[in-house]
């Protein structure tokens, strides 16, 4: 591809951002060691993020058409605490993809991501058809060496996770891949009230 060509599009999503409380903190450092015999790429805090809808390739010419949208169409709720629970994984049994953490009450993303999908089906961003199923990704999982281990260590830890985290916006995402793994910048932020 050109870089001509490459500059016309922007991988993009749109995420809510989460700042990790000392628990999952714990709870990430606990559960990397324990699994450090395997190959996945752990997610670094800074970067958490539950995601409401990933875009993709989005021409550049449609970007602002897009944070408009976000910013007419959604109705962002208050700054809130949600509690943290459970820990798991996705994908098929041999070939997992992806250690997660979950929400005790996770009603907030799921309102927030069929507003995300109205508004980008305004700007002719097709829906969808896949169940939203809010997570925290926690590590990408690249292979196994022991699939027993691996899920044995994620039983383990389903259980602890006993932390809060503070939800207080949503950002419109721009993601590029690199070697240290992807960095996210923030197209537009949506402040809750």
């Amino acid at each position: 591809m050109s870089l001509k060509m490459e500059k016309q599009y922007y991988r993009t999503f749109v995420g809510i951002p989460v700042r990790p409380g000392p628990g999952l903190l714990v709870l990430r450092n606990e559960l990397m060691t324990s699994l450090r015999g395997e190959r996945i790429s752990w997610v670094q805090p800074e970067l958490f993020h539950v995601t409401l809808r990933f875009i993709g390739e989005t021409p550049v010419s449609m970007l602002e058409e897009i944070r408009e949208s976000l910013r007419t169409r959604i109705h962002l709720p208050e700054v809130t605490e949600l509690k943290l629970e459970g820990v798991g994984s996705f994908g098929p049994r041999k070939k997992p993809r992806v250690v997660w953490a979950g929400f005790r009450e996770p009603d907030l993303f799921k309102v927030l991501q069929q507003e995300v999908n109205r508004a980008l089906l305004a700007c002719g961003v097709e829906q969808e058809e896949a169940p939203y199923r809010p997570h925290l990704t926690l590590g990408r999982v690249r292979s196994l060496k022991n699939p027993e281990t691996y899920y044995e260590g994620i039983r383990s830890f389903s259980h602890r996770l006993q932390d809060t985290v503070r939800i207080d916006r949503m950002i419109y995402y721009r993601s590029e891949l690199g070697k240290g793994g992807p960095r996210y910048s923030e197209l537009e932020a949506y402040a809750f009230s």
